[in-house]
């Protein structure tokens, strides 16, 4: 049975940005390993808490310790593939991801995971289809996450429609969730439906904290709707907060 702490791994949003790197460590001597299934889960543990921790090189011997253990562990294939998704390298990253759920198709958090990463490389319909295979589960723990996830990768299509359903979707799980409930502001505000907007901006600022982008939205609703109190309130807060920000200096030129 896969490690429970492993398998609820995922990435929150595929606005994060992967840095680029080479694989750490040199070229090791392979190591017999005897199979051990248990052991195998310990050292995705191992691993899984040396990646979180920024430890790539420690957390990579482990990982590849629970593999020679047992090659058949899904939340091993998934967490390596997240491991190698940070350090760039993303055919061994893809090779894992397959793995993963080849080897349990039911494995909620991998697919959305390989989802994500499939976006990332504008692989749009394949990763659509592997954010809906994490919806089958229904034991699935984060399915507004998937829809979450898949809405944002409709959005850099970009198929704003599609986005909406899945937004939409995802609220009606998790009315909460600041990334849904800022996009619905910004398609709302795109088609011209400014009171919705500015509902969805209100509910954003009650579940999370201002940034800059969110920041520029509600500038951008506020002037629509005339309220200059807004803007200008809105406006202090982006200079105060993020003075060197593309959506300050935008907001200084009057671009909005």
């Amino acid at each position: 049975m896969m490690n429970n702490v492993a398998k609820m791994i995922v990435i929150a949003g595929i606005s994060i940005v992967l840095t680029a790197c080479n694989t750490p460590g040199g070229t090791r001597p392979e190591t017999v390993v005897a199979p051990d299934e248990k052991a195998a889960e310990i050292n995705v543990s191992l691993g899984l808490s040396y990646f979180q921790r920024g430890e790539y090189k420690i957390a990579l011997e482990k990982l590849e310790k629970a593999l020679r253990q047992n090659p058949n562990l899904p939340s091993a294939h998934n967490t390596i593939a997240l491991l190698y998704q940070r350090l760039g390298e993303n055919v061994k990253a893809e090779k894992h991801f397959k793995q993963a759920v080849q080897r349990d198709p039911t494995y909620s958090a991998a697919q959305n995971n390989y989802g994500v990463f499939l976006c990332q490389q504008s692989r749009y319909e394949e990763a659509e289809q592997r954010f809906l295979e994490s919806l089958k589960n229904p034991l699935y723990s984060s399915p507004a996450q998937a829809l979450e996830n898949a809405g944002m990768c409709a959005n850099r299509i970009p198929d704003q429609t599609l986005a909406e359903s899945y937004f939409l979707k995802a609220l009606q799980i998790n009315p909460n969730l600041a990334k849904s409930l800022l996009q619905m502001a910004k398609l709302r505000f795109l088609n011209v439906n400014y009171e919705d907007a500015q509902a969805y901006i209100k509910r954003y600022q009650s579940v999370a904290k201002w940034g800059p982008s969110s920041l520029f939205t509600a500038i951008q609703i506020a002037s629509k709707l005339d309220d200059q109190d807004a803007v200008a309130s809105y406006a202090l807060l982006l200079r105060a907060n993020f003075p060197d920000s593309d959506e300050a200096q935008q907001v200084k030129k009057g671009q909005y």
